[in-house]
Protein backbone atom coordinates (compact mmCIF):
# COMPACT_ATOMS: atom_id res chain seq x y z
CA UNK A 1 0.00 0.00 0.00
CA UNK A 2 2.81 2.43 1.09
CA UNK A 3 4.48 1.63 -2.45
CA UNK A 4 1.56 2.99 -4.60
CA UNK A 5 1.42 5.92 -2.52
CA UNK A 6 4.94 6.76 -3.09
CA UNK A 7 5.33 6.11 -6.94
CA UNK A 8 3.54 6.56 -10.27
CA UNK A 9 4.01 4.66 -13.63
CA UNK A 10 1.91 6.62 -16.51
CA UNK A 11 1.29 7.39 -19.90
CA UNK A 12 1.27 10.73 -21.88
CA UNK A 13 0.24 12.75 -25.28
CA UNK A 14 -0.09 15.98 -26.24
CA UNK A 15 0.59 18.76 -28.22
CA UNK A 16 3.44 21.98 -28.49
CA UNK A 17 3.97 25.39 -30.10
CA UNK A 18 8.20 25.68 -30.83
CA UNK A 19 10.16 28.21 -32.65
CA UNK A 20 13.70 28.42 -33.50
CA UNK A 21 16.15 31.26 -32.84
CA UNK A 22 19.67 31.67 -34.05
CA UNK A 23 22.60 32.88 -31.15
CA UNK A 24 26.00 34.12 -32.03
CA UNK A 25 25.95 33.55 -35.60
CA UNK A 26 28.92 34.10 -37.54
CA UNK A 27 29.18 34.45 -41.36
CA UNK A 28 26.15 33.97 -43.28
CA UNK A 29 23.92 33.22 -40.25
CA UNK A 30 24.14 36.56 -39.25
CA UNK A 31 21.11 37.18 -41.78
CA UNK A 32 18.72 34.68 -40.13
CA UNK A 33 15.88 36.02 -38.66
CA UNK A 34 13.36 34.02 -36.08
CA UNK A 35 9.94 33.73 -38.41
CA UNK A 36 7.40 31.71 -37.08
CA UNK A 37 6.29 28.83 -34.34
CA UNK A 38 5.00 25.59 -35.62
CA UNK A 39 3.11 22.70 -33.76
CA UNK A 40 4.59 19.57 -32.78
CA UNK A 41 3.62 16.58 -30.52
CA UNK A 42 4.89 14.65 -28.02
CA UNK A 43 4.27 10.21 -26.62
CA UNK A 44 5.60 8.17 -24.13
CA UNK A 45 5.70 7.23 -20.32
CA UNK A 46 6.89 8.90 -17.01
CA UNK A 47 7.41 7.75 -13.72
CA UNK A 48 6.54 10.25 -10.77
CA UNK A 49 8.42 9.43 -6.69
CA UNK A 50 6.40 10.90 -4.08
CA UNK A 51 7.82 11.24 -0.81
CA UNK A 52 6.54 13.84 1.75
CA UNK A 53 5.27 16.24 -0.77
CA UNK A 54 8.68 16.55 -2.97
CA UNK A 55 8.73 14.54 -6.10
CA UNK A 56 11.38 13.26 -9.20
CA UNK A 57 9.41 12.62 -12.13
CA UNK A 58 11.82 11.60 -15.05
CA UNK A 59 9.94 10.68 -18.15
CA UNK A 60 10.93 9.08 -21.59
CA UNK A 61 8.75 10.78 -24.57
CA UNK A 62 8.89 10.71 -29.14
CA UNK A 63 9.01 14.93 -29.44
CA UNK A 64 8.53 16.59 -32.67
CA UNK A 65 9.53 20.65 -32.86
CA UNK A 66 11.05 22.78 -34.68
CA UNK A 67 10.12 26.56 -36.54
CA UNK A 68 10.37 28.67 -39.49
CA UNK A 69 12.72 31.40 -40.22
CA UNK A 70 13.39 34.49 -42.82
CA UNK A 71 16.80 33.99 -44.87
CA UNK A 72 17.94 36.01 -47.49
CA UNK A 73 17.48 34.54 -51.33
CA UNK A 74 21.19 33.98 -52.78
CA UNK A 75 20.59 36.47 -55.80
CA UNK A 76 19.95 38.96 -53.10
CA UNK A 77 16.42 39.97 -54.26
CA UNK A 78 14.30 39.05 -50.90
CA UNK A 79 14.08 36.73 -48.50
CA UNK A 80 12.59 33.24 -48.22
CA UNK A 81 10.57 31.50 -45.00
CA UNK A 82 12.45 28.10 -44.66
CA UNK A 83 11.10 25.26 -42.03
CA UNK A 84 13.08 23.07 -40.08
CA UNK A 85 11.54 20.12 -37.74
CA UNK A 86 13.44 17.75 -34.85
CA UNK A 87 11.93 14.55 -34.36
CA UNK A 88 13.55 13.76 -30.65
CA UNK A 89 13.89 11.29 -27.58
CA UNK A 90 13.43 13.63 -24.77
CA UNK A 91 14.19 12.36 -21.23
CA UNK A 92 13.76 15.14 -18.78
CA UNK A 93 14.12 14.30 -14.95
CA UNK A 94 11.93 16.66 -13.30
CA UNK A 95 12.02 18.14 -9.34
CA UNK A 96 9.33 19.26 -7.53
CA UNK A 97 6.53 19.82 -5.49
CA UNK A 98 3.21 18.49 -4.91
CA UNK A 99 0.41 20.02 -3.03
CA UNK A 100 -3.03 18.54 -2.93
CA UNK A 101 -3.89 18.07 -6.52
CA UNK A 102 -1.32 20.95 -7.90
CA UNK A 103 2.34 20.73 -9.09
CA UNK A 104 5.02 22.72 -9.80
CA UNK A 105 8.20 21.14 -11.05
CA UNK A 106 11.72 21.93 -13.23
CA UNK A 107 14.82 20.13 -14.33
CA UNK A 108 17.40 19.38 -17.29
CA UNK A 109 16.53 17.22 -20.34
CA UNK A 110 18.54 15.41 -22.53
CA UNK A 111 17.67 15.70 -26.43
CA UNK A 112 18.49 12.79 -28.70
CA UNK A 113 17.99 13.89 -32.25
CA UNK A 114 16.27 10.77 -34.47
CA UNK A 115 15.79 12.83 -37.44
CA UNK A 116 15.87 16.65 -38.58
CA UNK A 117 13.97 17.53 -42.02
CA UNK A 118 14.44 20.90 -43.64
CA UNK A 119 13.71 22.70 -47.07
CA UNK A 120 17.53 23.84 -47.18
CA UNK A 121 19.32 20.42 -46.39
CA UNK A 122 19.42 17.23 -43.77
CA UNK A 123 20.85 18.35 -40.91
CA UNK A 124 20.71 15.45 -38.89
CA UNK A 125 24.78 14.74 -39.36
CA UNK A 126 25.08 18.88 -37.93
CA UNK A 127 22.71 17.85 -34.80
CA UNK A 128 23.62 13.74 -34.32
CA UNK A 129 24.52 14.07 -30.32
CA UNK A 130 22.80 14.57 -27.42
CA UNK A 131 21.51 18.17 -26.54
CA UNK A 132 21.03 19.57 -22.90
CA UNK A 133 18.13 22.17 -22.06
CA UNK A 134 15.52 22.78 -18.79
CA UNK A 135 11.51 22.35 -18.72
CA UNK A 136 9.94 24.22 -16.07
CA UNK A 137 6.07 23.84 -15.97
CA UNK A 138 3.10 23.22 -13.49
CA UNK A 139 0.43 20.33 -13.36
CA UNK A 140 -2.75 19.07 -11.68
CA UNK A 141 -3.84 16.16 -11.01
CA UNK A 142 -7.62 14.71 -11.24
CA UNK A 143 -7.99 10.88 -10.16
CA UNK A 144 -5.34 8.88 -12.52
CA UNK A 145 -5.65 12.17 -15.07
CA UNK A 146 -2.81 14.55 -14.96
CA UNK A 147 -2.29 17.88 -17.43
CA UNK A 148 0.85 19.57 -17.46
CA UNK A 149 1.78 22.73 -19.10
CA UNK A 150 5.55 23.77 -19.33
CA UNK A 151 7.95 25.83 -21.34
CA UNK A 152 11.11 23.60 -22.45
CA UNK A 153 14.69 25.21 -24.33
CA UNK A 154 17.04 23.61 -26.03
CA UNK A 155 20.73 24.65 -27.36
CA UNK A 156 21.80 23.05 -30.55
CA UNK A 157 25.13 24.40 -31.72
CA UNK A 158 25.90 23.97 -35.66
CA UNK A 159 28.29 24.46 -37.60
CA UNK A 160 28.54 24.09 -41.78
CA UNK A 161 30.97 25.75 -44.68
CA UNK A 162 28.96 29.05 -43.98
CA UNK A 163 29.87 29.34 -40.26
CA UNK A 164 28.07 28.65 -36.83
CA UNK A 165 25.21 29.54 -34.81
CA UNK A 166 23.25 28.01 -31.87
CA UNK A 167 20.16 26.85 -32.81
CA UNK A 168 17.75 27.70 -29.69
CA UNK A 169 14.32 25.43 -30.16
CA UNK A 170 12.05 27.00 -27.52
CA UNK A 171 8.72 25.69 -26.53
CA UNK A 172 5.29 25.43 -24.87
CA UNK A 173 3.91 21.88 -23.84
CA UNK A 174 0.60 20.61 -23.13
CA UNK A 175 0.04 17.31 -22.03
CA UNK A 176 -2.60 14.84 -20.85
CA UNK A 177 -1.80 11.74 -19.34
CA UNK A 178 -2.76 8.82 -17.47
CA UNK A 179 -1.39 7.02 -14.27
CA UNK A 180 -1.79 3.33 -14.86
CA UNK A 181 0.11 2.28 -11.56
CA UNK A 182 -0.05 4.70 -8.31
CA UNK A 183 -1.48 8.07 -7.55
Amino acid sequence: MAYAQTFTLGVKAGISSSSVDFDNPSSNFTQFKEEDNITGFHAGVFTRFNVLGFMLQPEALLTSSGGKFQMPNADGTGTTVEEIGFTNLDVPILIGYKLSFLRAYAGPVASVLIDSESDLEDYKEAFNSADWGYQIGVGVDISRLTADVRYERLNRPYTDANGTVDVRNKQVILSLGYKLFGK
